[in-house]
């Protein structure tokens, strides 16, 4: 009875499209945590970088790097008003598996406030 139901499932798997899975990433920081934010030199065909400085206490700086086929312009903007405020965190999504060139996309960046303020 498994081989019947196995063979079933691979089927139905075969069906069904790759492009149905779609997969995010989101980050959350707080505005206290963020030193600074730049756009990084972008080439030709390559996605636009956010380059995120953190605060940090070790002696390296910590950075996020964050790549999207659609323009970061806005969203630099918005980090920038948010830096430093620790009533508001920054709050990006990015589309990994987006229907684009290099397949990322930034599909959400907003300064949220922070409940209890």
């Amino acid at each position: 009875m498994i081989r019947p139901v196995l063979a079933g499932l691979i089927a139905l798997a075969s069906v069904t499209p790759a492009s149905a899975l779609q997969k995010f990433e989101e980050y959350r920081i707080i505005g206290s945590d963020i030193r600074s934010v730049r756009l990084g030199p972008q080439q030709v065909e390559d996605p636009a970088t956010l380059i995120i400085e953190l605060v940090s206490d070790a002696s390296e700086a910590r950075e996020i790097t964050i790549e999207s086929d659609g323009g970061l312009d806005e969203c630099k903007l918005t980090i920038d008003h948010t830096i430093g405020d620790n009533t508001r965190y920054i709050e990006i999504r990015v589309h990994t598996t987006a229907d684009t060139m290099n397949g990322m996309m930034v599909t959400e960046c907003a300064s949220i406030s922070v409940q209890g303020y």
